[in-house]
């Protein structure tokens, strides 16, 4: 149950940067924020679930890392397509790339507290503080709604990138 309970929560603080930003900063609803989380805590436990069967039956195959991020980000594409509405048909707009990225940390950053791997957990607690701190300078400084909304669109959308890519390639290249 402790395992559990640790990859749901580590799930939920690497969403609940985006949320906020999101919900909070652009759209001052808190009620959509607490929301989110609540559904991402029970779409987390399916993830567990899950991760446990592949990690059983995949985990030392080279390509696993590929295997675990395409299913998790392709598994959020679908949830933002179907049950919140930002397909590519409904909401152009919406960043696909972004989306992908930000339902595959949601479980790539538990997964990499759950194997053995002091570097990969360093790199993401640097990499969390830092964004978190840039998020924040950016919230403070920047005084024009339009520049602030484009800052919070963009940083969340380069930020999960950014964040999926260092995993991924840091992951495949056998860390130390």
């Amino acid at each position: 149950m402790k395992p559990l309970l640790y990859f749901v929560l580590l799930g939920l603080v690497t969403a609940a940067i985006g949320e906020w930003q999101f919900s909070v900063f652009l759209r001052n609803d808190l009620q959509n924020f607490t929301g989110s989380l609540f559904f991402n805590a029970f779409y987390l436990t399916g993830v567990y679930i899950l991760t446990r069967v592949l990690l059983t039956t995949l985990r030392n195959r080279p390509r696993f890392i590929l295997v675990y991020t395409g299913l998790f980000g392709l598994t959020g594409l679908m949830v933002e397509w179907f049950l919140i509405g930002n397909s590519p048909w409904g909401n152009p707009q919406a960043s696909q790339p972004g989306m992908f990225a930000y339902w595959a940390c949601m479980a790539l950053v538990p997964l990499m507290f759950l194997l053995p791997n002091v570097s990969a957990q360093r790199f993401i607690i640097r990499y969390g503080l830092v964004y978190v701190l840039l998020v924040l300078l950016g919230q403070t400084m920047i005084t024009s709604l339009e520049w602030r909304f484009a800052f919070h669109i963009w940083s969340v959308i380069l930020g999960y990138l950014g964040l999926m890519l260092g995993i991924v390639y840091k992951r495949s290249t056998r860390w130390s």
